[in-house]
């Protein structure tokens, strides 16, 4: 589990840093820093968009993901699960040993 947790945190980091390494190449070539959010990864993978979560969800709900996927960056999404994902591996020490 430790391991699992660890790896899952390496990963997170590494994306984080292989988005900000394409923003960073972005902004070289084209002198402007491109916006990444969490709604755009999740409309291109995910297929989601919003109205389609504004139907399957109550308004309020709605509201709230919406702008969080539209405000947050996805580098900063990514550096934050990897912290979680480190923070689960501390606990999961801590817990069960070893």
């Amino acid at each position: 589990m430790h391991a699992l947790f660890r790896t899952l945190g390496l990963c997170a980091w590494g994306a984080c840093i292989l988005v900000l390494t394409y923003q960073a190449l972005m902004w070289v070539i084209s002198a402007s820093w491109p916006t990444m959010t969490l709604m755009d990864v999740t409309s291109d993978l995910l297929g989601v968009d919003l109205v389609t979560l504004v139907k399957s969800l109550p308004i309020e709900f709605a509201l709230k993901t919406t702008y969080l996927l539209v405000t947050i960056e996805l580098s900063i999404a990514l550096w934050w699960m990897g912290v979680c994902f480190f923070g689960l591996t501390f606990i999961s020490k801590v817990v069960f040993g070893k």
